[in-house]
């Protein structure tokens, strides 16, 4: 019994030290987890304008044209 309850402290303290901030200053930098995610939403939302842009300036061609 004595031996499951120290295992089991080392594990959460396993765990505890795991999650523990190690000042690597990640987070800083703007790095995180999903930053290939973010990146590529960001320049999803650039491509979106630049369509937006070209769309609106071949709709005012057409209506110079008439």
């Amino acid at each position: 019994m004595r031996t499951c309850i120290r295992v089991l402290l080392a594990v959460i303290t396993a765990v505890f030290i795991g999650c523990a901030d190690n000042g690597s200053g990640a987070v800083d930098r703007g790095d995180h987890v999903w930053k290939t995610q973010t990146d590529a939403l960001d320049k999803a939302k650039q491509v979106e304008q630049v369509l937006h842009n070209a769309a609106r300036e071949r709709r005012e061609r057409m209506d110079q044209s008439r």
